[in-house]
Formats: structure tokens, sequence, C-alpha cells
């Protein structure tokens, strides 16, 4: 055969197939879940003990997008030659692949239980720019001096502004409610003085890293750095975070540095992760438009919450029970102008920035949706707002009025422990300084806290919740047969009694119009052993116990 014509198909062949002569990734659906070994009767094996909780605390049921993937699915897709599992989505129900030849693919899409595949293209992110306009924070004429719980030096501006500070003033400033926080990086947390109470008081749950898959976050990319400071920060006279009590998961989903391939699926691992461990808020300040090269981007007409990954996800996190917080994006003034993904999502709160007379920032990205839901949600601080990272300093972005608000909203969810993501979402609407003609420039405006804590869409308070606690006591525990409740004083109101499982269904019910000092559930014999919640509204309050039947 002539060399020539033999070198022309060959070079023809390296054309055709160079797409796939180094690895790609794809995303790989599958249809269904099954053959599982997990069930839904049996959440322990995949949910923790917190999760399950907030679920049955919620009346959100267990279901089939709480099983994680089909192992059998996962094996048979990783053992095809060319082909490497990378990570899988319970929540999607497929898994990220690495493949290097078309062959590959073609034999991944011929499994019955394989739905579709598509390549997952590189996301592009633009972090905001940060105006590093140190503060000393020993100079006097530099603090602020406020007559609050805290004195917050340079960051007061930004509590005050949504009600922070009267929150802390009332003792609530995030103690017990766990926020994960998704980001890129944060570099220096282990060793900044910021947040020595953080990491003295054991507040510092966990770090996961969805980009290497180890647990080192901390030397990364510095921006979820600025964020944490502006919800966990402790230094007097220079920044108070808005949540400085809360504990906080740390997870870097977010390759800025090489721009990875995966970020929207990483932080749907992230945020599957953060459901699963029981956190009760995400945050992040992140957001996608551009893909590298220009190839398949986000279009306005996507913008919908139903298209991209992560949009889907984070509304699927907030069903779960998890309040999501996410940066509107800063492209406001660019050609662009919009919100970015996942803001477009249902149910989650978009924060945009305002600067600190409360104006629109310009560059905080505009709404609506490409299926005309009004966005942002809210603003908050952050045209610029007070961040740190190894020293304090201004800073610009929705990036950082996101943990702002979120920090506050943390507060607001320990003191309205039992209300859910919507109920929260509204009063905080409603509490909002543009609440009365909402806007795609602002939302609702800036809500006010102590505002939203009194708003009548929330449910009962920490306050009343301990005096509920504090009058009834349940035993034995665990059970065996008969569980007794007894009340501290008779009562003459209505009491509802009920006992789930753990999939949120109600094994048992009682209505009394009022009550003795004791009631008795007799039937507990005919229960199957296992975790049990037992749910007492008395009036306007509820408790919530665990139950463990032998």
């Amino acid at each position: 055969m002539n060399k020539k014509f033999i070198f022309a198909l060959t070079f023809l062949a390296s054309i055709l197939f160079s797409d796939l002569a180094v690895a790609q990734k794809y995303w790989v659906k599958f249809k269904n879940k099954n053959g599982t070994p997990y069930t839904t009767s049996n959440p322990s094996a995949f949910l923790s003990a917190k999760a399950i909780a907030r679920r049955v605390n919620m009346g959100i049921a267990i279901d089939q997008t709480d099983l994680p993937v089909t192992p059998s699915y996962v094996t048979q897709v990783d053992g095809v030659s060319g082909v490497t599992v990378l990570f899988r989505s319970k929540w999607l129900n497929g898994v990220v692949i690495s493949v290097t030849n078309t062959v590959a693919l073609t034999t991944i899409n011929s499994f019955t239980f394989v739905q579709s595949s598509a390549p997952v293209n590189r996301y592009k992110i633009v972090m905001p720019a940060i105006d590093r306009t140190t503060i000393n924070p020993h100079s006097e004429n530099q603090k602020t001096q406020s007559p609050s719980a805290f004195n917050y030096g340079q960051s007061a501006g930004q509590a005050s502004m949504i009600g922070a500070d009267c929150m802390h003033n009332y003792g609530w400033r995030g103690q017990g409610v766990t926020i994960a926080v998704l980001d890129a990086g944060f570099k220096d947390v282990h060793i900044d003085n910021v947040f020595d109470s953080l990491r003295l008081q054991g507040r510092l749950k966990g770090t996961r890293d969805f980009v290497t898959g180890d647990t080192m976050v901390f030397e990364d990319h510095t921006h979820g750095s600025m964020v944490l400071s502006c919800m966990a920060a402790i230094d007097p006279g220079n920044i108070i975070g808005t949540a400085p009590k809360a504990n906080y998961w740390l997870l870097r989903t977010e390759d800025v540095a090489s721009e990875t391939l995966s970020e929207e699926y990483n932080w749907i691992r992230g945020a599957e992760f953060a459901d699963s461990l029981g956190a009760d808020m995400c945050t992040t300040s992140l957001g996608y438009t551009t893909f590298d090269g220009g190839l398949n981007n986000h279009t306005y007409a996507q913008l919908d919450g139903k298209t991209a990954p992560m949009s889907i996800a984070s509304t699927m996190a907030t069903r779960k029970g998890m309040l999501v917080l996410n940066a509107a994006g800063n492209e406001g003034g660019s050609a662009w102008n919009f919100i970015s993904v996942p803001a477009d999502a249902d149910s989650i709160i978009t924060v945009g920035a305002v600067d600190p007379t409360g104006v629109k920032a310009g560059f905080s990205s505009f709404g609506p949706t490409s299926d005309g839901r009004i966005k942002p949600d809210l603003c908050a601080q952050g045209g610029p707002a007070f961040v740190c990272n190894t020293g304090c300093f201004f800073g610009n972005g929705t990036s950082f009025a996101t943990p702002v608000l979120a920090g506050a909203v943390a507060c607001l969810l320990q003191y309205k422990p039992y209300a859910k993501p919507m109920q929260i979402l509204g009063a905080l609407k409603a509490s909002a300084n543009n609440s009365i003609s909402p806007n795609n420039n602002v939302g609702w405006g800036i809500p006010n806290m102590c505002t939203a804590s009194s708003n009548t869409l929330l449910s009962v308070s920490s306050n009343e919740m301990n005096d509920l606690n504090n009058s009834i006591t349940v035993y034995p525990n665990p059970v065996i047969d008969k569980l007794n409740i007894e009340f501290a004083n008779k009562i003459e109101s209505n009491i509802n009694i009920t006992i789930n499982n753990v999939l949120g269904q109600v094994v048992e019910k009682r209505a009394l119009t009022s009550a003795n000092e004791l009631v008795e559930f007799n039937d507990f014999s005919a229960l199957k052993p296992g975790v049990y919640f037992l749910n007492i509204q008395v009036g306007n309050s509820t408790m919530v116990k665990k139950i463990v039947k032998q």
C-alpha cells in the first residue's frame, strides 16, 4: 500500500479520535436504582441520625433519591476498558467517569440501566475583585464601638444592616446550628487568629476536598477563608462574624487554579455529603455561566432552575430540609448581566449585594430567571464587606454578601429550630425593606432578623421549646413494650401525640383535649425494634424526642 496513503489514513484517524485520545469526563445517568442493597426502611446505612431527625422533624419522607446509586451499576461501568468511575451522585442518580475511547462510551450506552451520557464541560468562575485595604485592628480611629453584645469593629455595619447584632443581643449566635460552606479553598483557616475560637471550641467539625479527594483544604484558595470570616470570625474591635458560635464544615468543591472539568458535580457531591451528615444549612459563593473555550455555555434560556445539574441539586437540598444560600453573581455590570447557576434554583435564597447605605451594588447580578421568577431573593452588604484572610480588609462581591446573610439566618434558625426552609424564606422576605414591591434588582431587599423572628410563619421558639422539654418526661428509653409520658402539671389544652418511624410515617397517633400527669402508650410491643420519633404538640409548642424500641 502507498506509504503516503497509509500516513493520510493515520493522520485522519488521529483527527477523528483526538477528542478522546486524552481522558475526558462524561456524566452517565442511570434509569433507576433497581437491585440496590439499600432500603428506605434502614436509612441509618446512608444517613446520619441528625439527617434522619431533620427529615422527621420537618415531615420529609425518606425516598428513592436518598438511596445511594446502585453499586452493581457502578461496578459494571467501572469495569469497561478505558473507563474509571470518578464519583457518583445519588440525587441525580448517575456517575461521572473518565474515558479514553469512543468504544467504551458505546458499550456504556448499551447497558440497559443507562439512560444517557454527555460530556462534562470546563466551567469557569470569576472571583470577585478584592480591595485589600488592610485595617490595623489596633488603630483606635478605625474601630467602631457598638452598644451590643460584641464590639464589631469594621464589621458593625454589615451586621446591623440585617439585624444580626439584634439576634446576638438576645443570645442567638448560631449555637448548635451546623453550616456547610462549599467553596474554592480555605487557606490558612487553621492558623488565622480570627478563627481561634472556632478551632479551640471544637466548632470546626470537619473538612473535605472534593477536588483532590482528601481532607486538606487549608492550602488552597483564599476565597473560602474570606467567606468563612463573614460568619465565623471573632476578633473583638476588628471583626465579629454574623454566626460566631455556629458549627462549620468546610467543603472544597471548586478548583480555581486549574479549572477542573466538573465543578458543578463536585458541588453536588458536597451538598449530598452535607445533607448526609445532618447539616442545617449550605452556603455557597460560587456561580457558573461559561465554559473554557466558550463551548456549550449556559444560556439564559437554561436559567430556569431545572436544567443545570447544580441548580437541580440545590433545589433537592432544600427539599431535604437544608437551607441553601447562594450568591447571585457579580455580572451586573457586564454584557451577561444576569444571575448565574445555581442562583436560578427554586426554593433557595439567592443573595445580591448592596453598599453600606443599602443601595444595590453595581456589580450585583440581575434577575429574573428565564421562567420569570424574581431573583435575587434578598440582599446584604457586599459592596464592600469587611473580610479576613491573614489580615482584614474590604472586599466587593455577592460572594461576601451571601455569608453575611447566611450567618444571620443561622441565628434565626437557632431561635426557630423547627422552621422549614420555605417558612424561613417567607419570613425573611416579609421582613425585608422592599417586600411591598420586589424586583429583579434587589428582590425583596434587605431582611431584618429580629423582625423575621416574630413572623407567624415560623414555628415555636427555643425558649418555648425549652419550657415544653422541661415540663415533660418520657421513659423508659430504650423501651420494650410500654412508654410513659409524664407531664409536670395537668394540661388543659389540645395535645397531639404522634410516633413516627424513620421514614416519617405515622405509626401511632393520639389527640387529647387535656392530660393528667401521666399518659401511657401500651402498644410499643407491636412495633419493630429500631428508632422512632415521638412528637408532642401542646398548643403552638412542639417537642420531638428520639425513642429506641428494643
